[in-house]
């Protein structure tokens, strides 16, 4: 293989990756193949975007389909098309010109005539003879027409295709061998490759490159992309780019063989060709590494991960515990902390926490339940010694919404049984095994309820635990406190329990007001008006029902608030992420959101305050018109105010957190209203009222990304928890030392 290529300039392996360790590598390569869909979706939309030639191959040209079992096209689309509207009915936006072609000979013939000695990867991109051979059949019709014809004719007809005023006789000379041989062959019926079948791969790509103009390299590319075969041809550019991603290691890298057999095992047929293509366009065109600052690939790259690590990290550390998809740790993170440890057992939300959190090693971020992975060693995992830790045990069993729902399953449902109202017992292991200076925890609000009659608040629970850590009796000096987050600069009304601690060997003596001034100076660092949704949502492309998806070259465009670029939340991508919004099949809903609500109208709202005439239509319990109950299952939402609470629950549906349509509803703005943007907000809308930046990517299936996204705790609020909790941790340690000094000790002398 490497002889056919000895012009080829491969690049070298980068030295992070030789240096990495093999759990780093292995971890790594497990999370890229788990996300190999949403990889594929990466590469496209990154070429789409940047107006990069795409690479030929698309499966409309591809007209063997026995491997992939499918009744038609449609349901094997061509991942480039799906990013754009074609320019005419039946042609695809990747431009192939052998779209619709009903030969696996049309392939065949592109790469006879085209120039030897190039790879698979640059394969993709021989346009030009793809061309020649679409406007051949064209103007002769079936290769049976075009075997017949002499020599003269041959060279006529092609010098009309290629539309110059000579052509190589090399090309004439290959192309009429190539019939022939075709013509000639026992496995073939006529001139045509269609039937051609029935062999092991490995005689399949022999017998490919007994044609005249195919190499061995070649036929594996053939086999792939004109027969549809789920083989995966090595390849110098597409190799490298793999080992970039982790996929294949450097020793792999240096095999010299003819087709990956072991990443053909872990790969569906259907990915293969997919992955194998896009790969190729991002190696040809972007490099094998990290192209720029801006790749849109970079965060799933094991080298750009590596490098990351490699940089020196001076900041305070933190261990997140019930981490999520990572917001607290993005929070710390932008306040220059080092996260060493993070948990959670949300195998989705865990990903989205590898991927946004390059700088920590895979083995430092764990999925698993914290009881267990406490009691197999997780905090042996920890170098260094925690600063604080942070996190907030589940909370479904706290909520209001929870307990209405359990309750109502359960007549005899008690919350202080329910097994997640006690991991917060965990969350306490971990501060008296740890001991840190400080710890924060978050959680809903129903942590400061009275359960029942009980007389029992969780939220008290938690601080007498965190007070009495320790032989002495002396542990922690902590306190609570309910917060609206709107008040912190966040765009929404959540309010949340925040509880706070500092360690007693840390707090001046007789001083009981350590914790009282974190909440004071945590709401000094808040500003002073409230953030609204339309500068929560401002540049974001505005979508109407359907439309969207996993991931969109229509970046954010047009006047950003200053709340965006305050804190930098469009910046690191030009693609748009998770922004994709609900069809809202269904009529009634359709009805209610174009006709029946209005800006900060709610379910009870149509059924008693308006006239009437769609009351029908709320077919659940809001309650009376003098005690209302449960009247927000449908809301609509105020362009002019922050939003109500982002929630977990718009996994199911958005109906409570409908966003009106932009043009029509939103003031001081201009363009032609359209009733279809009266839809349910998007998970990546979400993810800004939640203060997530645009380039922080949500992994995992469409509902689970509102679920992470309701969980999270707001980034901005843990960047300025963090911030509060580094200035009063070094004044508290500043002042102890001073009280403990032997300069400032006083005597009877």
């Amino acid at each position: 293989m490497a002889d056919s290529w000895a012009d080829i300039d491969t690049p070298e392996i980068p030295s992070c990756l030789l240096n990495s360790s093999d759990t780093e590598f292995s971890l790594h390569q497990e999370f890229v193949l788990r996300h190999v869909d949403f990889l594929i979706d990466v590469l496209t939309a990154e070429q789409y975007q940047q107006n990069w030639l795409h690479p030929a191959g698309c499966p409309t040209a591809t007209p063997e389909i026995q491997c992939r079992k499918r009744e038609s096209d449609e349901q094997f689309p061509c991942r480039y098309e799906s990013l754009g509207e074609s320019t005419s009915a039946g042609t695809c936006t990747c431009d192939d010109a052998l779209t619709g072609s009903d030969d696996p000979l049309d392939s065949v013939a592109a790469v006879a005539i085209a120039p030897d000695g190039q790879p698979p990867s640059k394969r993709y991109f021989d346009r030009e003879y793809r061309r020649i051979v679409a406007d051949l059949r064209d103007q002769i019709g079936s290769w049976e027409d075009i075997a017949a014809l002499d020599e003269a004719a041959l060279e006529a007809a092609l010098l009309e295709a290629t539309n110059r005023p000579s052509i190589s006789e090399t090309r004439i000379t290959r192309l009429q061998e190539l019939v022939d041989a075709v013509s000639e062959d026992d496995y073939t019926d006529g001139v045509s490759l269609r039937d051609l079948g029935g062999l092991r791969y490995s005689s399949f790509a022999n017998r490919l490159a007994e044609l005249p103009g195919v190499s061995k390299s070649d036929a594996w590319w053939l086999m792939l992309v004109a027969f549809d075969k789920p083989v995966w041809p090595s390849d110098p550019f597409v190799d490298q780019l793999l080992c970039s991603l982790g996929i294949l290691s450097p020793n792999e890298l240096r095999d010299d063989v003819e087709r990956r057999e072991e990443l053909e095992e872990e790969l569906t047929r259907r990915q293969i060709p997919q992955l194998h293509r896009a790969v190729a366009g991002h190696a040809v065109k972007g490099g094998v590494d990290s192209c720029s600052d801006d790749c849109e690939i970079r965060k799933f790259l094991l080298t750009h991960r590596l490098r990351k690590q490699n940089q020196e990290q001076s900041g305070p550390v933190v261990v997140d515990l019930f981490a999520g998809a990572g917001g607290l740790s993005l929070g710390f993170g932008r306040n220059n902390w080092t996260v060493e440890l993070a948990i959670d057992n949300d195998r989705d939300a865990v990903d989205t926490y590898r991927l946004n959190h390059p700088e920590i090693p895979h083995e430092k971020i764990v999925c698993g339940d914290i009881r267990t992975e406490l009691e197999n060693g997780l905090l042996e995992r920890i170098d260094q010694e925690p600063d604080v830790i942070a996190g907030g045990p589940p909370c479904q069993s706290l909520s209001q919404a929870g307990y209405r729902a359990r309750l109502a399953d359960d007549s005899e449902y008690n919350i202080l049984e329910d097994d997640r109202t006690e991991l917060y017992e965990e969350y306490v292991t971990a501060v008296e095994r740890l001991r840190p200076k400080a710890l924060v925890m978050e959680n809903v609000e129903g942590m400061a309820n009275e359960i029942g009659d009980t007389g029992v608040r969780v939220a008290d629970l938690v601080v007498n635990a965190l007070n009495s850590i320790g032989a002495d009796g002396h542990g922690y000096t902590c306190d609570y406190e309910l917060l609206d987050c709107s008040e912190y600069g966040i765009p929404q009304h959540r309010e949340r329990i925040f509880i706070f601690g500092v360690r007693d060997d840390l707090v001046v003596e007789n001083d009981g007001t350590v914790v009282e001034t974190l909440f004071e100076q945590l709401s000094e660092a808040g500003p002073t008006d409230e953030v609204t949704v339309k500068q929560a949502l401002s540049g974001l492309p505005k979508l109407r029902r359907g439309e969207g998806g996993r991931v969109s070259p229509k970046s954010v465009r047009g006047t950003r608030s200053e709340y965006i670029e305050e804190h930098e939340l469009n910046t690191g991508a030009e693609l748009c992420y998770n922004h994709q919004a609900r069809e809202h099949p269904m009529e009634k809903d359709r009805t209610l959101f174009d006709e029946a609500l209005e800006p900060g109208d709610t379910g009870w709202d149509v059924k008693y305050a308006k006239d009437g005439e769609y009351a029908e239509l709320i077919e659940y319990d809001v309650g009376t018109e003098e005690n209302p109950r449960f009247k927000d299952k449908y809301r609509m939402l105020e362009w002019t105010k922050p939003a109500p609470t982002v929630v977990a629950h718009l996994a199911k549906d958005a109906n409570n957190f409908v966003l009106p349509d932009y043009y029509e509803y939103a003031p001081n703005v201009t363009g032609e209203p359209d009733n279809r943007r009266n839809r349910g907000v998007t998970p990546r809308e979400a993810a800004r009222l939640q203060s997530f930046p645009d380039d922080y990517v949500f992994l995992g299936p469409f509902t689970h990304w509102f679920r992470q996204i309701g969980n999270a705790v707001p980034p901005l609020m843990g960047e300025r928890i963090a911030d509060v909790l580094q200035q009063q941790l070094n004044s508290e340690l500043a002042a102890v030392f001073s009280c403990h000094s032997p300069q400032q000790a006083s005597t009877d002398d």
